[in-house]
């Protein structure tokens, strides 16, 4: 399965380090599943979603909206990560799977990270007898920008497949640059500045 996600990348930063696609900065804070425990890889399934999850917030777009000064040199890039297809995924789109948690549709999209977390840590906790494991390895649910685009946290690292930089030098009509159509598609082109 393939999944996106925008993130701070220097091309010199070793493994391990910031600016690293593989980077796990410690301790994680403000992520829906974020939890002390464990690490949460967010990502999304569509490269629209990850732009849009990174940059949805900002009311004008500038090429700066890229940089990273806590990284010195870091520019934010859009990667592409490779996640097992057998990927055992607790798919919170699924009115079935809300009952069964007793969780409603507000609870998952709310930006309460004391309820977020929450559900999130008990559905890392569930096990299953039948692979004597946890139950699931990921939670999905649709963005709070766009309800079409998914979201997923993963407790398993993903693989690195390649990456894209982002820019804002595309406009609609010249054909050019695929990812910067992605961002086009995030936000209107009126943003653009």
């Amino acid at each position: 399965m393939l999944v996106y996600r925008v993130f701070p990348y220097l091309e010199a930063a070793p493994l391990g380090e910031p600016g690293h696609p593989l980077y796990e900065h410690r301790p994680q804070r403000g992520g829906r599943a974020d939890h002390p425990d464990y690490y949460v890889w967010y990502v999304a399934r569509q490269p629209e979603a990850a732009c849009g999850e990174a940059f949805g917030n900002l009311s004008r777009w500038t090429d700066s909206m890229f940089d990273f000064p806590a990284v010195p040199g870091a520019r934010r890039t859009l990667g592409l990560y490779e996640l097992p297809d057998d990927l055992r995924i607790c798919d919170l789109d699924d009115p079935h799977r809300l009952v069964e948690l007793g969780l409603r549709p507000t609870q998952i999209v709310t930006r309460n990270l004391a309820v977020t977390s929450e559900w999130a840590h008990r559905i890392w906790l569930q096990r299953s007898p039948a692979i004597d494991d946890r139950k699931w390895q990921a939670v999905q649910w649709w963005s709070f920008h766009r309800p079409a685009w998914t979201v997923v946290a993963s407790w398993e690292r993903p693989k690195l497949v390649e990456l894209e930089y982002l820019n804002l030098g595309w406009r609609p009509d010249s054909g050019v640059n695929r990812r910067a159509q992605v961002l086009a598609s995030v936000g209107d082109v009126t943003r653009w500045r």
